[in-house]
């Protein structure tokens, strides 16, 4: 550190800002620089006489630096720093002095006299000017927040009268002022907005405009006008919900049936997701009606009277003559069929019309019980009227149409003949206790049921089949179903197109 003080080459601290050290003189003539501590500090004793501080005994005592007092250079003169009486006698005196050098320096002659008479200060002079300057600053910025806070208040205020005084009318009362009116323009919001602006007439006149994004996500559509669309999560949930209810099965990749089929019930309810129509499903009042809706809108209604008349043809001649022959030959005129997933009615109905067209007259000396089930309540109550369109009979033959339908109208009801065989009645083939109350049958068709279920519900029904038959009895399914791999307790009777299955006696 002693070698870097004597360095001859090293500036003072006193010049560095801006102060000059005068050359002192040693014996041999060289100079040396004041250092901080000879530039601004005074001998205790004597000022005139004062002994070197330098260790070179020799050495002269250096000229002391001319120093700028605040009132001479405000006033644009320099005096000596020897004068004691301009030499601020505290700090405090000092922060006095700085808010005079601040108020010169603010309005500055020029801008290179201001950068001259900083340049004469000294060190704590210029550390108060810049203090001086730093609460200067702070305060004329409290003051301009302060103004900038009224002004924006006072606009706010404005734009909240003024928002007030022309307020846009609701999507509600828009749609509501569409409507007709008294012949008052004053009664009207929308005639007064309609003066204002053309827009408002082709809103008036277009009633999906006028819906706001909420009101058209809630009659199904999203804010782009799009279906509900349904999330993994939430089909998974719905999906298991459902097997739950009833056994039917929906694999991931019918997940857009789903998807498609249950759109119309979230219009209809008001709902804007699945999740919330699951909710619905739990906890709702009317959550067993809509129980109901959920299994129309997740099966296929798709049927018919004579659906299928290759495996009809066989169940009359060969399965239903041969039960009828075997039942004479017992003495006892009973047959039991239950038609398991029965849906509007058209299947028990044309079993009722075969056995009314193979027994003819005889019928009324047989004991006959169709016993009709399915999950759908809507189902079961356009199968209790009996009266179907003309699509409802398309694969039916003419004949049968003439001798057991009567025409009403553009609909055709069922002869009560064959209504009386039939009863019908809500069963959930999952549940176990509802199928064990069906008696006990001879045949049972169950066709285009089994294939919404996965195969540990599919053992399930066709093991409560087997159980309700009695021995020797027949089960019929649909003609692209197959036991294979379900159960192995009946036997297949291979006929040409069609497949029976016999319980073994």
């Amino acid at each position: 550190m002693m070698s870097n003080l004597n360095d001859p080459n090293k500036k003072s601290f006193s010049s560095m800002f801006g102060g000059k050290a005068a050359p002192t003189t040693t014996a041999s003539g060289g100079a040396e620089r004041g250092s901080f501590f000879k530039s601004f500090v005074k001998d205790d004793k004597d000022d005139k006489a004062a002994k070197p501080v330098s260790p070179f005994s020799s050495q002269a005592k250096p000229a002391e630096p001319q120093r700028v007092t605040f009132s001479s250079m405000t006033a644009g003169k320099s005096a000596e720093a020897s004068d004691p009486a301009e030499k601020p006698s505290s700090f405090a005196a000092m922060q006095a002095s700085a808010a005079n050098a601040v108020s010169a320096i603010k309005k500055p002659a020029s801008t290179s006299s201001v950068l001259s008479d900083i340049g004469k200060l000294s060190l704590e002079e210029k550390l108060a000017v810049i203090e001086k300057l730093h609460a200067d600053i702070a305060n004329e910025t409290k003051g301009n927040n302060r103004l900038m806070q009224q002004a924006t208040q006072s606009r706010l205020a404005a734009s909240a009268t003024q928002s007030a005084s022309q307020a846009r009318p609701t999507a509600s009362q828009l749609f509501k002022a569409s409507q007709p009116q008294p012949s008052s323009a004053a009664s009207s919001l929308f005639a007064k907005r309609n003066a204002a602006s053309d827009e408002s007439a082709t809103l008036a006149n277009n009633a999906n405009a006028i819906r706001s994004p909420l009101a058209r996500r809630a009659s199904g559509d999203d804010a782009g006008g799009n279906e509900i669309k349904i999330t993994n999560d939430e089909f998974i949930i719905l999906r298991d919900f459902l097997y739950d209810q009833c056994g039917i099965f929906v694999g991931e990749n019918r997940k857009y049936l789903m998807e498609n089929r249950l759109n119309t019930r979230l219009r209809e309810l008001g709902l804007h997701s699945f999740s919330e129509y699951h909710n619905y499903l739990r906890y709702d009042k009317n959550k067993k009606a809509e129980l109901n809706e959920l299994f129309i809108n997740m099966t296929t209604n798709e049927t018919s009277f004579f659906r299928n008349n290759v495996q009809l043809d066989i169940f009359r001649d060969k399965v239903l003559a041969k039960l009828i022959a075997e039942q004479r030959a017992k003495g006892e005129k009973k047959i039991n069929i239950w038609s398991a997933g029965c849906s509007s009615g058209e299947e028990p109905y044309t079993i009722a019309i075969i056995l009314l067209d193979l027994l003819k007259g005889e019928i009324n000396d047989w004991n006959i019980k169709i016993t009709a089930n399915d999950l759908s309540l809507a189902m079961l109550n356009i199968a209790r009227k009996g009266v179907y369109s003309e699509y409802a009979l398309r694969t039916t033959p003419p004949e049968m149409i003439e001798k057991y339908f009567t025409k009403e109208g553009k609909m055709y009801k069922i002869t009560p003949a064959a209504q009386k065989l039939v009863q019908f009645g809500q069963i959930n083939l999952a549940k176990s206790d509802e199928l064990a109350r069906v008696e006990r049958s001879h045949i049972v068709f169950c066709r285009n049921v089994i294939i919404y279920f996965d195969d540990a519900m599919k053992k399930h029904v066709i093991n409560a089949f087997y159980d309700n038959l009695l021995p020797g009895g027949y089960l019929l399914i649909g003609h692209s179903e197959s036991l294979h791999n379900i159960s192995r307790t009946f036997k297949p009777e291979h006929h040409p197109g069609a497949i029976i299955y016999r319980k073994q006696s």
